[in-house]
């Protein structure tokens, strides 16, 4: 079977993408492994129609190719108050759960790391360091390290010791403080991509995983033997998937460390933190790490608080067949009486889908500046497409961004 383009993966970067190639006439066939569109974009109502997300949940106020193609789609968005209660906000260290601000050098230490990260610049200079590095010059308190070296987990899904500082002021120069984390889709993020999908119609083909991609004819063997080929192939997976498809990928690919873990939301009949005057925030030194209300925009007398189990500890308890209930006694613990309340729970590993095989690119030392050349070269008849091949690497502003780069490319 013969395309113009062949899309493999169905997530925002591979939509956006074959949405701009047909509008502009393209002969266009996306090829999803998954039954469902979306890829790490993945929403999950609950009976009362309140929504958690499986994957990407936050988009920024600077996220401007996401808020335009939401404008697009006719899709709402929420606005959320994103400023920091540290008389809200639990800090769970030594198996006692206090208000951040009762930690009195807190703020100024985290003060001082913030500017710190700052100064930094995506330049070679900063290529080989790590925010670990950063942490030991800075010489912070016990506490800090906890309280920061989680909140490194959760923006980069790694540990400090593993993440580059290069890379880190790169994620860092796109963030505006005051509209960071400020808005998610009404109904769920992966509305997106079920809206481009709606669009592209008969085009998206899902519960078709790809075996081979042969780079330099264009042709995309499937796993059912059959073979589809293209005078251009956009590949829209995360790179390690990438690397089972393709047996002549580029090594300094391969090499791009991504972060790993996942997520567990639990539906509460009643958002009893706030009972006890929180907000739903804690920052934990446990395993499971990093709790918060994902329904602080939504409606209703039930509130879902959702964990995002980020790094190498985070994966780890994910991957335990009682997860979910520990995390109801943590919360428990933190909070009693949510036992009672609890109700439906969702759980999402990231690590161990076979479609992801992690969360996001989070590019360690060394790695970004090898990966560039790679990742913005035509290999033979294949672009590369998806979040790791943009300068917002991790967010889906980055696979929006790199889907309409790579169409434009094509379109010429």
């Amino acid at each position: 079977m013969e395309h113009d383009v062949v899309v493999i993966g169905a997530g925002l970067a591979g939509l956006r993408c074959a949405a701009d190639l047909v509008a502009a006439g393209r002969d266009v066939v996306v090829l999803e492994a998954r039954d469902r569109v979306g890829g790490r974009v993945h929403s999950h109502t609950f009976a009362d129609g309140q929504v958690c997300e499986r994957g990407a949940e936050f988009i920024d106020g600077n996220h401007t190719e996401v808020l335009a193609l939401a404008d697009e789609l006719g899709l709402a968005i929420t606005t959320r108050d994103n400023r920091l209660d540290a008389r809200a906000t639990l800090v769970d260290a030594g198996g006692r759960a206090v208000p951040m601000q009762l930690h009195a050098t807190l703020a100024p230490e985290w003060e001082r790391w913030d500017q710190a990260v700052a100064a930094l610049e995506p330049t070679d200079e900063f290529e080989q360091r790590t925010l670990g590095d950063l942490l030991h010059e800075l010489g912070l308190s016990v506490m800090a390290r906890v309280v920061i070296g989680r909140d490194v987990r959760t923006e980069y899904m790694l540990p400090p010791e593993e993440v580059s500082q290069r890379f880190a002021a790169q994620v860092t120069s796109n963030q505006v403080a005051a509209l960071r984390e400020r808005h998610r889709i009404v109904g769920g993020n992966d509305r997106l991509a079920l809206g481009l999908a709606e669009r592209l119609g008969h085009r998206v083909r899902l519960d078709t995983p790809v075996a081979e991609i042969d780079a330099d004819h264009g042709e995309v063997r499937l796993a059912d033997g059959g073979v589809v080929r293209g005078e251009t192939v956009v590949a829209a997976v995360p790179l390690p998937v990438l690397s089972r498809l393709w047996p002549d990928m580029p090594l300094e690919l391969g090499a791009v460390a991504y972060g790993v873990g996942g997520k567990i939301s639990v539906q509460f009949s009643r958002r009893i933190w706030r009972d006890y005057g929180r907000n739903g925030t804690v920052l934990s030194d446990r395993a499971w790490g990093h709790l918060w209300e994902t329904t602080d925009d939504q409606s209703g007398d039930a509130g879902i608080l959702t964990n995002l189990l980020a790094s190498h500890d985070g994966a780890a308890f994910a991957s335990l067949p009682e997860s979910v209930d520990r995390i109801v006694q943590e919360i428990e613990r933190i909070f009693p009486g949510a036992r009672g309340l609890a109700g439906e729970r969702v759980q999402t590993d990231w690590t161990n889908d076979p479609w992801s095989l992690g969360a996001y690119t989070c590019f360690g030392p060394g790695q970004w500046a090898a990966a560039q050349p790679a990742l913005h070269a035509v290999h033979g008849r294949v672009f590369l497409a998806g979040e790791h091949a943009d300068r917002f690497a991790g967010f889906m502003e980055g696979a929006v961004r790199s889907g309409r780069r790579i169409a434009a490319a094509i379109i010429g």
